[in-house]
């Protein structure tokens, strides 16, 4: 049987870069080199991977977010139903969602016996200013207020319709993205809830007003993934629109401030909403869970 070309998405840091020149090597393998913009894939390049199902991302987690986005994408194309493989290798720092380095001469064993995790990402239709855009998350979907003065009426569909008004943002996290922005942006007097499995979020509100009377409280509640979100922004500041932002590892939108041939800090390109519908994709990618690695 032939082997399976697979795609290698590397970080640039020193040490990916020299471990994917390893493993080039070893098994049949090509570079994936994708730009994005406003979180989705650049689709004029992706063509050029149709071929791929399976991928290395080799870095961070970053690395592995973005692995999981072309992964996704490509699949959007696929009509064999078979979902992509990820399997990440972890030059990072934190590596919640890759593997051990371990001995990559087993790289191609590896891929083939380890257990993986179905991943539905989350997907968001976003209005503003009557342009609608499309975004697809995987860790969480994060609405961050401006200068505490957005109200947000969030709607969620189970069995039963759920309402709340807040002042203030929210964050929608999926079983792989729980850890992804921390528990400490919650903003009310419990513990934070888990989220039990991959079937499930955790909805909860990110500096809500708690003395605001015209609002509800700050919440959390743990959400079916099969239910639809909906928030609608009321904002009495047209300049001070909610953000919406998502997948904190993977920054995309991100320039550097260059001075006089130096950084000298980082610009993150903001994206404003007026309304945001959260539904789960009805496509997964299949993300490398190996025993040695732990959270």
């Amino acid at each position: 049987m032939a082997q399976t070309t697979t795609g290698i998405i590397i970080s640039p840091n020193p040490k990916a870069q020299q471990l994917a020149g390893e493993l080039l090597k070893i098994l049949p393998a090509e570079i994936v080199n994708v730009t994005f913009s406003g979180n989705m894939a650049d689709t004029t390049q992706l063509s050029n991977y149709k071929h791929l199902r399976q991928f290395i991302a080799v870095g961070g987690d970053g690395a592995c977010l973005k692995a999981m986005k072309i992964a996704h994408e490509l699949s959007q194309q696929d009509n064999t139903g078979k979902p992509p493989i990820v399997f990440g290798l972890n030059c990072g720092h934190i590596g919640a969602l890759s593997n051990p380095i371990g001995d990559i001469q087993k790289i191609p064993e590896r891929i083939a016996t380890t257990a993986y995790q179905a991943v539905y990402p989350l997907e968001v239709k976003a209005t503003f200013r009557e342009k609608i855009m499309y975004h697809t998350f995987f860790n969480e979907v994060l609405l961050k207020p401006l200068g505490n003065v957005t109200n947000l009426k969030i709607v969620w569909k189970d069995n039963v319709w759920y309402q709340k008004n807040i002042r203030g943002g929210i964050m929608v996290a999926t079983k792989i993205g729980e850890n992804a922005m921390n528990a400490c942006n919650y903003t009310g007097p419990e513990p934070i809830l888990q989220i039990p499995d991959e079937l499930h979020w955790r909805m909860s509100t990110l500096h809500a007003m708690n003395n605001d009377t015209t609002c509800d409280k700050a919440f959390q509640t743990i959400v079916p993934a099969h239910a639809r979100i909906t928030v609608d922004v009321n904002n009495p500041y047209e300049d001070r629109n909610a953000q919406l932002a998502g997948d904190s590892y993977y920054n995309d939108g991100e320039h550097q401030l260059m001075q006089e041939n130096r950084v000298v800090g980082v610009r993150t390109d903001s994206l404003f909403v007026e309304k945001i519908k959260i539904a789960a994709s009805p496509r997964c990618v299949l993300l490398a869970r190996e025993k040695a690695h732990t959270r």
